[in-house]
């Protein structure tokens, strides 16, 4: 039996697919390999020989022309769904010199200055981060051109010696494997997403021939799809604990580098796992929006402590842009859920900067009547009237040159609409080609307070000598969270469970000040139930925080009913900080 003929029909022309979109990327590919081997030779021009430089160019120029000849013939060809995995396999082979290449240059062309090997590392990581939606389309080739790409710089710079590179080797090592993970994800996502456009297509032919077959198989792929969905959401469990323990150690690492040679790899490594969290982020976003998995919790938003806080994330990326980021002062605040709030300015904002060339993004608020129009400005290329509409929907990308290689998957603007249809606020859009656009939330204005200080206000005191007990059955996370907080003068005792962390506290001699623990433990146990036992052993309310990747409703309604907040896995470090000080200075008086 043939190969192909075993496998689902809808599976085997969702594979054809994306053959296809391999060989339609060839312009975005070469596009992409030749700007990031320019910028290459331009950055170590001063530390290779222009032989070597020239010489290794032109098999890059010739492997692109190879296979742009390879394109001619599958165009030509026009190949069935029974070749798919041929044509596959020979457009694996071009990613695969293309990777070998880049490991070569990272051998050969490996400098000796400090401030180069920087450069060297950026530009090997922004030419596969920045092309990770186009390789991650077929497996073969993804895994073809990552690793003969990265692992050869990984070993060179571990080689150097020393611990500043050994330690950065290592960071790079764990950004490869979440790299290739989410590499991963993401293509068995597209190849499901693909799968299913198929099968409601054969669906809606058979409603036309059968309308009560029509109607069961149409029940049967809705469940398909809801399971789908809550497949997804359940495994980003997985996939978030050791996310969020990167994010953290990250963060750490950062804020203790002084080294001016360190810094700049600890900045791209951090760039390339923001980049990472934000597109994992919005998979997980739709995922749970598709599943009904999202209750909003309303409450009252202080629009000032939200600016600020989205000021001091997007000015770094704002400035590296040669971009203006304003935000007008306000001290408005607003009805809403304050996490939904916040990633849809977060999906604007990024989406303004990435679509703006020059000049910049200004982030405001003004009263319309009862309510709060919240504006996101930019003055970027502008949106045609015949993309307006479109552009809220799930994948669709608006095709715009010189706008960048980092342009994401078309989430972040269809979750601004369905987070806006969920919350019921209006969602309101005014572009013009050239001069820019104008994003608008509606939403009702809170009443002005009269009593105690706002929830989302992050102000506090430091968390120095507080004792914080964290429980989490993930040894990774622990130790994250052990060096975040170390490094604001907090001491950590921690444990899978809470009996574990009864014994660090009584060997430390301490008492907490703050509890921080995982809802869902070890052997079936419950985060709320060690809080619980943590409480009743010392005799008192101790202040305690949730984190969690598991965002089922359920969940949420648990947490929330034991009056506790909830961060989501992977936690940002500035958020978890901002929650800890808050619950520390309050129990503090």
């Amino acid at each position: 039996m043939d190969a192909a003929a075993a496998v689902p029909l809808p599976l085997a022309r969702a594979r054809a697919d994306q053959v296809a979109m391999l060989y339609g990327g060839w312009a975005r590919t070469t596009a992409s390999m030749l700007f990031g081997g320019l910028l290459f030779c331009a950055a170590m021009r001063d530390e290779t020989a222009i032989g070597l430089m020239a010489g290794w160019f032109a098999l890059v120029i010739a492997n692109q022309a190879i296979r742009y000849a390879l394109l001619r013939a599958w165009l030509a060809a026009r190949p069935g769904i029974g070749a798919t995995a041929r044509w596959g396999r020979y457009w694996s082979y071009g990613s695969a010199a293309a990777g070998a290449l880049w490991g070569f240059a990272a051998i050969a062309m490996f400098p000796s200055a400090p401030a180069h090997q920087a450069l060297s590392i950026v530009c090997l990581f922004g030419v596969v981060l920045g092309g990770l939606n186009l390789t991650a389309v077929y497996k073969a080739s993804f895994y073809g051109f990552v690793l003969p790409a990265l692992v050869p710089l990984i070993v060179r710079v571990g080689l150097e010696g020393g611990p500043v590179h050994l330690y950065t080797a290592l960071v790079m090592s764990v950004v490869l494997a979440f790299v290739l993970a989410f590499g991963h994800r993401l293509n068995d996502v597209l190849t499901d997403a693909l799968a299913t456009r198929h099968r409601n297509a054969d669906l809606i032919d058979e409603l036309k021939e059968r309308t009560r077959a029509a109607l069961d198989a149409r029940t049967a792929a809705e469940a398909a799809n809801r399971g789908k969905s809550q497949l997804l959401a359940a495994a980003s469990h997985d996939l978030r604990q050791p996310l969020h323990a990167l994010g953290l150690f990250v963060a750490a690492l950062a804020r203790r580098v002084e080294d001016a040679e360190a810094a700049p790899l600890v900045a791209s490594v951090r760039g390339a796992l923001q980049a990472l969290e934000a597109q994992f982020s919005q998979l997980i976003d739709l995922s749970r929006l598709e599943a009904g998995a999202l209750e909003p919790a309303r409450e009252r938003v202080v629009l000032k402590s939200l600016f600020d806080r989205l000021e001091r994330d997007f000015g770094v990326e704002a400035r590296a842009r040669g971009l203006g980021l304003a935000f007008v002062p306000t001290r408005t605040t607003v009805d809403s859920d304050p996490a939904l709030v916040e990633r849809m300015l977060r999906n604007l904002i990024a989406n303004a900067l990435r679509y703006t060339r020059r000049g910049g993004v200004v982030v405001g608020a003004r009263r319309r009547g009862p309510d709060i129009a919240i504006e996101v400005v930019d003055s970027g290329v502008g949106i045609a009237p015949e993309h307006r509409q479109r552009i809220f929907e799930e994948f669709y990308q608006v095709q715009t040159p010189g706008t960048g290689s980092a342009r994401g998957m078309g989430l972040g603007l269809a979750i601004v609409r369905r987070f806006a249809a969920l919350l019921g606020h209006r969602l309101e859009l005014a572009s013009e080609r050239g001069r820019g656009s104008r994003f608008r939330i509606v939403l009702p204005r809170a009443p002005d307070a009269t009593g105690a200080r706002p929830k989302d206000d992050r102000g506090g005191h430091p968390l120095a000598g507080a004792c914080i007990a964290v429980i989490d059955d993930d040894p990774s996370a622990v130790e994250g969270m052990r060096a975040l907080f170390a490094a604001q003068g907090a001491q950590v005792a921690g444990g899978a469970h809470a009996e574990a962390v009864l014994a660090a506290l009584g060997e430390a001699g301490r008492y907490p000040d703050l509890i921080v623990a995982d809802l869902r433990l070890a052997d079936d146990a419950n985060g709320l139930d060690a809080i619980a036992l943590l409480r009743d052993q010392f005799g008192t309310t101790i202040p305690a925080l949730v984190v969690s990747g598991d965002l089922r409703e359920s969940s949420e309604r648990e947490v929330r009913g034991a009056g506790l907040a909830l961060l989501s896995k992977p936690v940002v470090p500035a958020s978890l900080e901002a929650a800890a000080t808050g619950l520390v200075a309050a129990a503090r008086g």
